[in-house]
């Protein structure tokens, strides 16, 4: 059937054939009545024309009469629209089979009434003409079926006409047959018109369905990561702006929740980043597992995921969901043989009346993120009041550092750094002080992270340079300041040139400086901090690493790097004279120093015997609230104790320890 249908309806692709199918099914069954009715009338006119010999009750004629007269009937009252093709092709197929048999039975009748009826062959030629046009025309849904009746019904006629022994029928014949080789032309002409538009038209609408499918995936992808298939960054956000709601007090509203992965870099620079991608795709699935339900679970970039309650969550439940989500990254993740360990940390938010909008609702969460990495690996923490006044503290602070307000309220003071074998202030540090009328006592732990973080460190630095070099001009040339660098400072291409162009412009020589580094600074860039050091020691500076047996590759430095002095972290002071272990390592750290070539300096002495201990274990110098807390530069240059022999506390304490030999000490 589909077949036989595919060569009535020229089409290109099984979707052209059935739109059309049903197109012009549907037209079809508007125009078979009249076809019916017009064949049907132009045959009773036949007999009428011919005297009506033949319209008997039983003959061709009637039957073929009867049949006619159905068929309208079936059209007229029995059929329906259909977008069925197999139902179509039936219809269409037994359709064009009655056509044939009615066009050659009504052909073969005219003939023989011709025959019989030589007078009425005009007539007869009208009756038979107007007949084929109808069933033309009632067919041309159908351009190929309808050159049936004009091929059967009419050319028969026609070339009859033309051999006809009269000059009148000859040119009529041929007249009749141009006539409808031309309407055979136009319906070939009209089926590839057709047929055309139908392919246009479903172009069209394949083209609209691609654009609409286009749309739909961008769209996807427009709220979708692409790697875990979870909401991203974009869609968190324009739920949250959505659905957001703030509670009347302290908590209350939304939950929002943000974790990243701990120990995920090391495991991407180990195996590369397709186990990572593995470790992102692992998380991604048991968050969804586990609140894909009832929240919007998103990775909103790198290593970060974020899940949102729109409705709230009870306190019991927020510290369940906190313990739950560092649960869910410490079972490894196994790929390619490999059972790779990772760990997660999470800061959790409520919406209240101190979220102001979706971003302080988001950083909220993202503080007590930072919050709980700085506790420890696998910790959650809440947003609370507490963190949010430190968080206002923290806002006030990187203000009044970036308007330079702090630069003016710093002060510089100076701790003395003594001369064990001579009891004399060889140099002295130079520490920030900052006193805020607003904020009050500020320690440099805490502004000098913060404007590392805002990247002004450089600034702020060089304008405490320049306070100290001012504040120390008095000082004798033998009396060098000691002056802190950032670990980020020092990293930075040209840092060593700006500082010494610094102190060219106030005229302070770089030998008169020592300029103290941790081991951060090489941890930070090892290769260009060494650059950067090298410059400032050949330009006189003395160079010093500072905090010396805090790291966890201290010694190393001491191997690879040239110091001038050594400052052993004051951790390896503070139990000296109750630990003979104590003492035993800080001895071994003394011995170390001297083997690098550099002196060194002991911090934080505190008392009495712990300065009895270093002088004894022949460390260089010392500096401690014992010997100097941090005063103006004028008051150091008061202090020159210039003892040089023992006190008698001093001396208590060394006399058993001097008997010793110095392993033992």
């Amino acid at each position: 059937m589909l077949q036989a249908l595919s060569y009535l309806i020229p089409a290109q692709s099984s979707c052209e054939l059935r739109e059309q199918a049903v197109a012009n099914f549907r037209s079809l069954r508007q125009q078979m009545p009249l076809l019916y009715a017009t064949v049907l009338v132009n045959l009773v006119g036949l007999h009428v024309a011919t005297g009506g010999e033949e319209l008997v009750l039983i003959s061709p004629v009637s039957f073929l009469t009867a049949v006619l007269a159905w068929r309208m009937i079936v059209w007229l009252f029995f059929q329906r629209d259909c977008d069925d093709l197999d139902v179509i092709a039936a219809q269409l197929v037994k359709m064009v089979v009655l056509t044939v048999l009615v066009c050659v039975g009504f052909s073969i009748w005219t003939q023989v009434l011709i025959s019989k009826h030589p007078g009425e062959t005009m007539s007869i030629l009208l009756f038979s003409i107007l007949a084929a046009l109808g069933a033309a025309y009632g067919l041309s849904s159908f351009p190929r079926a309808a050159i049936l009746p004009l091929a059967i019904l009419g050319l028969p006629m026609a070339t009859r006409l033309m051999f006809m022994k009269d000059a009148t029928s000859t040119g009529i014949g041929i007249s009749l047959l141009l006539v409808l080789l031309l309407l055979m032309r136009l319906l070939h002409t009209h089926s590839r018109a057709l047929s055309a538009l139908v392919t246009g038209r479903l172009a069209i609408a394949k083209e609209h369905n691609r654009a609409i499918s286009a749309e739909v995936a961008a769209l996807k992808r427009a709220d979708e990561d692409a790697l875990t298939g979870l909401a991203n960054r974009a869609k968190l956000f324009r739920e949250m702006q959505r659905n957001m709601m703030q509670g009347p007090t302290s908590g209350g509203g939304s939950v929002v929740a943000i974790s990243d992965l701990d120990g995920f870099k090391a495991a991407n620079d180990a195996f590369g980043h397709a186990a990572g991608d593995a470790i992102l795709e692992a998380f991604a699935l048991r968050l969804l597992g586990a609140f894909g339900d009832n929240a919007i679970v998103a990775r909103t970039g790198g290593d970060e995921f974020a899940i949102f309650w729109r409705n709230g969550l009870a306190k019991q439940d927020i510290a369940k969901i906190g313990r739950t989500i560092c649960d869910l990254a410490s079972t490894p993740i196994e790929w390619e043989g490999k059972s790779l360990n990772i760990g997660a940390s999470c800061g959790l938010a409520e919406a209240g009346p101190i979220s102001s909008s979706v971003s302080e609702f988001v950083r909220q969460a993202d503080s007590a993120l930072y919050r709980a990495k700085a506790s420890g690996r696998g910790v959650w923490r809440l947003y609370d009041q507490e963190m949010h006044a430190l968080d206002k503290r923290r806002a006030g602070l990187e203000k009044m550092l970036l308007d330079r307000k702090a630069q003016m309220e710093m002060t510089v003071h100076f701790q003395p750094i003594i001369c064990l074998a001579s009891n004399t202030v060889v140099s002295s540090e130079a520490l920030a002080r900052w006193n805020s009328d607003e904020l009050g006592v500020i320690p440099p732990s805490e502004f000098i992270s913060v404007a590392e973080q805002l990247g002004i460190i450089e600034e702020l630095n060089e304008a405490l340079l320049r306070k100290a070099v001012n504040a120390v001009r008095p000082w004798p040339p033998e009396l060098r300041l000691s002056f802190n660098l950032s670990a980020i400072q020092i990293s930075l291409e040209g840092a060593a040139a700006r500082m010494l162009d610094l102190l060219e412009e106030d005229g302070f020589s770089p030998g008169s400086i020592q300029f103290e580094v941790t081991e951060t600074a090489f941890l930070a860039d090892m290769a260009k901090a060494k650059r950067e050091l090298q410059k400032l020691r050949e330009a006189g500076c003395i160079i010093a690493l500072d905090d010396f047996g805090a790291g966890h590759a201290s010694v190393s430095y001491l191997r690879d790097l040239v110091f001038d002095v050594v400052k052993l972290d004051g951790s390896l002071t503070t139990n000296i004279q109750y630990c003979e272990r104590s003492r035993r390592i800080l001895l071994g750290l003394i011995e170390l120093c001297h083997a690098s070539g550099a002196k060194c300096v002991a911090e934080h002495v505190e008392t009495e015997e712990q300065l009895a201990l270093i002088r004894a274990m022949g460390c260089d110098f010392a500096q401690g609230y014992h010997l100097g807390r941090p005063e103006s530069g004028m008051t150091i240059l008061a202090m020159n104790p210039g003892r040089t022999a023992l006190s008698s506390t001093e001396a208590k304490i060394l006399n058993p320890i001097a008997m010793l030999p110095i392993s033992k000490i």
